[in-house]
């Protein structure tokens, strides 16, 4: 850290300074390029504007909006790295007991729908200042979209907040071209031609693609998915570099009497600029303020990582990262990389060890398209790797391992370790093979985590992710290099349960590989629907957005089984999972996994299971459906209106393990 290097303010020097740009997050400011919005503070300061951060204020009234008073230019609001609703509940909708991101881990610092809260308060501290969303959040719900805490489809976040503009994606040329036209008075028309931006209009321009109303897509799931595949599949538009129709100059959607204007995706940074946004002087730490609530822990796994690239072509279902960042990689040079760590290596606090070389899949970096442009996609596959390798795609190994040799020479750099996401159907192709030696060997710290996420071949479709066969390819490689070398080495793999497709009879054979490793899997995550993803649109609509199909979707408690099945090996889950199969009548599997005995153990149902003076715990097993959780449901009546209107399921779909219809590849990650 150059010790000339300050924090970006957080409080005026003196009562009457104005500020350019007035930036409001929920989380810790953190000044490190794994923060959005110190990346944000610092490209806008590096463009000549005085920047203040207003970190975590207290939503409850408008006084700490009005710290730094009137912003010349902006607000710029966003929840933070996270959406809020995902920082604030679990899977299972409960409230979480940490924030990483809040100084101590401390939660409920944050409001829920933070993006939303923040830009009504601007809006109330002064009512003729411009606001700006920007984020994971708001960019991810600039359209109508399902919220799982609350279970319902919300409009744009746009539309509640009543904000002037919303950047969706990532924002760094985006806002610095909003800052230029709002520093020199443009038309907001001329503004409002901005690509990557957002905003609220009388009526829609012409040529735009109209999606079904919000009031629509609240009310009839057939137009949910009629929205979310119009946008899934616009989205998937190459562009014309690859004699591909061009994607709609602009896409619409009424709220009310309004329309959200959603413009074209904006043009990716080149290498130089995304080179220069980290060559920012970040200090790489928290300000001093936070040492008394024990720091803010979401800095620590990253505090000493290298950010190699943005962007992601595996089209995981689940996965939102490519609706935010985009399908093609955008690759760092390697002198980028290599000057940010001669900077780190010079940090009196370094230890010797960079923690992470990586980005949202560590082995893209310097893969690229060959039928397509810097930072463009060459077809309208959703995914490069499924079903099978793009012939196009230039997968090669070489760059990354070139760069991870670069860094084991750095003086003062002792261990180069790579905590990212590895694809493994990727890292076990031929040119890649060099890659993957060397990242088991050097680059792993004894553990290599990888996330096949589930066994079955129907639900892996689903997800958009190989089939089990690339993860059995995986294992004989890796036991192969493994046996090759004295270093003792584990293979960590991660698992999802309750993904729309999956049911108890695939949590078996689930259950079956988790005892063949032969210890306790931690890692086992419950499906979340998220914003923008085809897995959400499943748990929503019933049906694949790929094909069509009808889809299987679990309730709330089978989920919760299914994680309990795969984790059988805590005697508590074991009590729990036998009282599930118990309610549900399915005392075969409460049989065939000799669970009989369990139940014993298990208190009778109302008993109190909380703490405190008679405080009763929810409990996620409850065969009861959830108020509007409607999934798994087999009954007969006549679905009302709304997100209660789902598919009805046959027994045989539920129970015995019968495909509930084709399904094809999903595309979304």
């Amino acid at each position: 850290m150059d010790t000339k290097t300050q924090f970006l303010k957080e409080f005026p020097d003196y009562p009457d300074e104005q500020y350019d740009v007035v930036l409001v997050t929920g989380d810790a400011y953190v000044d490190h390029p794994s923060f959005g919005v110190a990346i944000i503070g610092r490209h806008l300061q590096s463009l000549g504007y005085n920047v203040g951060i207003i970190a975590q204020p207290d939503w409850k009234n408008v006084e700490d909006f009005k710290r730094f008073g009137k912003p010349r230019l902006f607000f710029g609001v966003t929840a933070g790295n996270l959406d809020s609703m995902v920082a604030n509940y679990s899977p299972a909708r409960q409230k979480r007991t940490k924030d990483s991101y809040s100084p101590g881990g401390k939660p409920g610092l944050r409001p829920d729908h933070a993006s939303i809260v923040y830009s009504q308060r601007c809006r109330e501290a002064f009512p003729d200042s411009v606001v700006v969303m920007g984020g994971v959040e708001a960019s991810l719900r600039r359209f109508a979209h399902y919220d799982f805490v609350q279970q319902k489809v919300r409009g744009s976040a746009l539309a509640d907040a009543k904000a002037d503009f919303l950047v969706y994606g990532m924002g760094e040329r985006v806002i610095a071209q909003l800052a230029k036209g709002l520093d020199e008075d443009l038309p907001i028309d001329d503004m409002r031609k901005i690509k990557g931006l957002c905003y609220l209009a009388g009526e829609y321009p012409e040529g735009a693609l109209i999606l079904p109303a919000a009031e629509e897509v609240k009310k009839d799931t057939d137009k949910f998915f009629e929205a979310f595949t119009a946008t899934w599949k616009a989205g998937l538009e190459a562009g014309p570099e690859s004699g591909l129709e061009m994607a709609p100059p602009v896409i619409a959607q009424a709220h009310s009497s309004r329309w959200v204007v959603v413009n074209p995706p904006a043009e990716p940074l080149t290498q130089r600029e995304l080179d220069t946004i980290y060559a920012l002087p970040f200090t790489r730490r928290y300000p001093p303020h936070y040492d008394s609530f024990g720091g803010v822990p979401a800095l620590e796994p990253v505090k000493n990582s290298l950010v190699t690239h943005r962007g992601c072509y595996g089209g995981c279902s689940f996965c939102a990262l490519s609706a935010h960042q985009g399908r093609a990689i955008i690759s760092r040079s390697e002198n980028s990389l290599m000057d940010e760590a001669r900077r780190l290596a010079k940090d009196p606090e370094f230890k010797g060890t960079i923690n992470d070389v990586g980005g949202p899949t560590a082995n893209m970096y310097g893969t690229s398209c060959a039928k397509a442009a810097w930072g463009k996609s060459g077809c309208k596959r959703p995914s490069c790797l499924i079903p099978d390798i793009c012939p196009n795609l230039e997968a090669g190994g070489g760059k990354y391992l070139q760069l991870l040799r670069g860094l084991r020479k750095i003086g003062g750099v002792n261990h180069v370790f790579v905590a990212s996401g590895i694809r493994h159907d990727l890292i076990t192709h031929p040119s890649q093979r060099r890659l993957m030696r060397e990242l088991i060997l050097k680059h792993t710290g004894g553990q290599m985590k990888i996330a096949p996420e589930h066994v079955s071949n129907r639900t892996l479709r689903l997800m958009g992710k190989p089939g089990h066969g690339a993860y059995k390819e995986f294992v004989r490689l890796f036991d192969q290099i493994k046996g090759e070398s004295e270093i003792e080495l584990h293979l960590v793999p991660y698992l999802m349960v309750g993904h729309p497709g999956t049911s108890l009879d695939d949590s078996k054979d689930l259950l079956k590989f988790v005892r063949r490793l032969r210890h306790f899997v931690e890692q086992v995550q419950t499906f979340t629907p998220t914003p923008m993803t085809s897995s959400s649109c499943m748990y929503v609509t019933r049906r694949d957005p790929a094909t069509g199909d009808k889809v299987y979707v679990p309730a709330a408690a089978e989920a919760a089984a299914q994680r309990a099945m795969v984790q059988m090996a805590d005697p508590a889950n074991r009590v729990k999972l036998a009282g599930y199969l118990k309610r549900t009548g399915n005392m075969a599997l409460l049989k065939e996994l000799n669970l009989d005995r369990e139940l014993v153990k298990a208190k009778p149902k109302g008993t109190n299971r909380g703490t405190g003076r008679g405080a009763k715990k929810s409990n996620p097993f409850d065969s009861k459906r959830v108020s509007g959780d409607n999934r798994g449901r087999d009954d007969n009546r006549k679905p009302r209106s709304g997100h209660e209107r789902r598919e009805k399921n046959s027994q045989d779909e539920r129970g015995s393990g019968r495909k509930p219809g084709r399904t094809g590849r999903t595309g979304k990650r």
